[in-house]
């Protein structure tokens, strides 16, 4: 039986209504804009070292948890599955992070570095879009500082489960150094 190793959590208004996961120690490289643009058609893509997660709006806080397991996770009751990519990690470490400075980082994966399965599950996208139009009207009427009041019993509403586990070696390089990894990130 598999079992959760950590858990990191959230909140936060997806101002690009997008956020990812990825190594610490990678920056946006090559193929990021492409899988930003499929993660708004299926609600998450990736590339080899970093996972995009599109929200349904950019008004409502959205709740995004990462889990780190032991191995592959049973169901989690209520989500609705997105997709399931390979995320190679050469630093061990992962960040969570929006794009506009709201990040958890230091993540740290226990099993260090490695090739590592990220599940995508979601859950409220269509409740949140439905609360936004009965706000409609109240928003209209409001000036943008009320906004916050109006929008607090919907914090979370949109939930994203991000579950990590190991499942293998980073290939071996002639050199079998990390620094030749960290170079291609």
């Amino acid at each position: 039986m598999t079992s959760r190793i950590s858990h990191h959590e959230l909140l936060f208004r997806p101002d690009y209504r997008f956020f990812t996961v990825r190594d610490e120690e990678c920056d946006a490289a090559e193929g990021g804009q492409e899988a930003l643009a499929r993660s708004y058609e299926s609600g998450a893509a990736a590339r080899e070292y970093e996972v995009y997660v599109t929200a349904a709006q950019d008004l409502l806080k959205v709740r995004a948890c990462l889990e780190v397991w032991d191995g592959p996770p049973g169901p989690a009751t209520g989500f609705d599955d997105v997709s399931a990519f390979k995320l190679t990690c050469p630093s061990g470490t992962l960040q969570m992070a929006d794009g506009s400075g709201t990040s958890i980082g230091g993540i740290h994966l226990p099993t260090g570095p490695g090739l590592y399965t990220t599940q995508v599950q979601i859950r409220g996208r269509a409740e949140a879009l439905a609360a936004l139009r009965r706000l409609d009207e109240p928003m209209t009427a409001s000036t943008a500082s009320a906004w916050t009041t109006l929008f607090a019993p919907y914090d979370g509403i949109e939930e994203y489960l991000i579950r990590v586990w190991f499942t293998e070696p980073l290939p071996n390089d002639d050199d079998d150094d990390d620094e030749a990894h960290q170079d291609e990130c």
